[in-house]
């Protein structure tokens, strides 16, 4: 199902209660924004979102990751290690 984000701000009730993956797109732009997929559906998916959210960390910390101050990676990388 194809939504538009404004009718998630009208309806929000639309992705709490979903039972098929929803794709919600800028219909301006015509620009896909997120994939919203049932919770029931994590454990195909688990590994991949791992992946993700390993790749979004490793984007938002590259200034970290270049950085000659390695006792903040360092307390980074504890801070993850706590929620894995």
């Amino acid at each position: 199902m194809i939504v538009a984000v404004n009718e998630i701000a009208k309806h929000p009730k639309i992705i709490s209660n979903i039972d098929e993956i929803i794709y919600i797109q800028d219909k301006r732009k015509n620009e896909l924004k997120s994939i919203v997929i049932p919770a029931s559906y994590e454990s195909y998916i688990a590994d991949a979102l791992k992946e993700i959210e390993y790749q979004m960390w490793l984007k938002r910390n590259k200034g970290l990751l270049d950085s000659e101050h390695p006792e903040i990676l360092e307390n980074i990388v504890s801070d993850i290690g706590e929620k894995i």
